[in-house]
């Protein structure tokens, strides 16, 4: 992402069957208005059977992995990460996540079930430049787990897949954050340190680089200038009876991030208020959303989704 940007910013073209049944194919020169609101405003707009994308060289090996402390390590590591993506080249992509060690192989056994931070790194380059250019995280302290080496890009997209289990709840709440202050550091550990579940997680997304570059209105993707995107995920097993326990936990941290929030991603809204789009897009770009909608999809046929009336 940071180093080519979002999936959309690739995007060539879209065949798109509207509300009508037409079938129309958008691009830059044809229908320029609906393909601006596809990077971005979701499934509401017509259904797109094929898409037309750039490729870019990844892999297929790279230098990747995950690096993991003990959750009294957090404070540091979230600064450290903070300091270090600022600078870092946009070759390099990281994600920090906060959760119970799981059972995965990589885990050493007297780890799991313990409560630890996570940074999963990928360098988008030649497994020597991403050795050197990862150094600096697998020196930070003492890491408890270390799987930073050469890996084959597929594999490192699954390396936490195990550690979702298909069939459990899923509850979440969500934030796109400006830099990472002490105080939203200390907000974000307290609220580690109550994690409800083994499966419960705050993942943190880091930003910039190529995803930043994109002009603020090329297309409908709203907080370009985000630096992280975060994430309160409450996860139980279904035979567990505390499911509203563990969601208020979820609600109660996103209240206490919101002030530092700008915005949430719209692939990433719940259960919020009707009026949650207005924080997704912004007032300008939520209105030339309807607008466009009211042209494709006038009697909102498409209206299961984070949904935008025709305006």
């Amino acid at each position: 992402m940071r180093r080519y940007g979002l999936t959309i910013d690739s995007l060539r073209s879209c065949e798109v069957v509207t509300a009508d049944g037409d079938v129309v194919v958008a691009h830059a020169d044809a229908h320029p208005d609906l393909f601006w609101a596809l990077r971005g405003g979701g499934g509401n707009f017509g259904i797109v059977t094929s898409f037309e994308f750039d490729l870019h060289p990844a892999g297929p090996t790279m230098c990747s992995g995950l690096v993991a402390w003990p959750v009294r390590e957090a404070d540091r590591v979230l600064r450290f990460m903070r300091d270090f993506i600022e600078e870092a080249p946009d070759e390099v992509g990281l994600m920090a996540n906060l959760r119970i060690a799981p059972a995965l192989p990589f885990v050493p056994t007297g780890l799991v079930g313990e409560p630890i931070i996570a940074v999963v790194a990928c360098y988008v380059g030649s497994v020597p430049d991403g050795e050197v250019a990862l150094r600096p995280i697998r020196a930070l302290g003492s890491p408890s787990i270390d799987t930073v080496g050469p890996h084959p890009y597929v594999a490192h997209q699954r390396i936490v897949d195990a550690s979702v289990p298909h069939g459990n709840h899923y509850y979440w709440k969500a934030a796109k954050l400006p830099r990472l202050t002490d105080e939203l550091i200390a907000t974000i550990t307290r609220h580690a340190e109550e994690l409800p579940t083994p499966h419960s997680a705050i993942p943190i997304f880091c930003q910039g680089g190529a995803v930043a570059r994109v002009a603020e209105d090329a297309t409908a993707f709203p907080s370009r200038d985000a630096r992280h995107d975060i994430n309160m995920l409450a996860s139980w097993s279904p035979g567990d009876p505390n499911g509203a326990r563990h969601r208020e936990w979820a609600r109660a941290f996103h209240d206490a991030v919101a002030p530092h929030a700008a915005g949430v991603y719209v692939n990433f809204v719940s259960d919020e208020k009707d009026d949650v789009l207005t924080s997704v897009y912004g007032e300008e770009k939520l209105a030339r959303l309807r607008s466009i909608k009211r042209t494709y999809d006038p009697a909102n046929v498409f209206h299961y989704n984070a949904n935008i009336a025709p305006g």
